[in-house]
């Protein structure tokens, strides 16, 4: 009888699973028994909370963005909006080309602090 090796590696691998989970199961429950008498364990912690967004650090992310784009000596800054939220920087406005807008977002991720950079640019087309 032909049983293919991939059958071989799945029963393998399942029956490596399967242990596993029981080891986990028996130590877990094995662990919940050697509380001393008169010991309550702790419920269970669910935090809800969001985390409120800081405007004054999305501020300086974005002034330092700008000033950023503005010092580099080969991109042109002056149709470019930066807009930066929970440290989302968002670059807005008209580039040249593709090129254009790949340099942008490498500047901007070079700033610490931002997390991602979102662009929204019009490319106008070549004439």
């Amino acid at each position: 009888m032909f049983i293919s090796t991939n059958r071989i590696l799945f029963v393998r691998a399942f029956r490596g699973t399967l242990l596993a989970g029981l080891a986990c199961w028996a130590t877990s429950v094995s662990a919940g028994n050697l509380a001393a008498p008169g010991v309550h364990r702790l419920e269970t912690i669910v935090v809800t909370a969001k985390r409120c967004p800081d405007p004054v650090a999305d501020e300086k992310l974005t002034k330092q963005m700008e000033a950023a784009l503005h010092s580099d000596p080969y991109f042109f800054d002056e149709h470019v909006t930066v807009t930066v939220k929970n440290g989302v920087a968002l670059l807005e406005g008209v580039v040249f080309d593709e090129w254009d807008e790949r340099q942008a977002i490498r500047i901007a991720k070079k700033i610490a602090g931002v997390k991602r950079v979102v662009t929204d640019f019009d490319i106008p087309d070549g004439q």
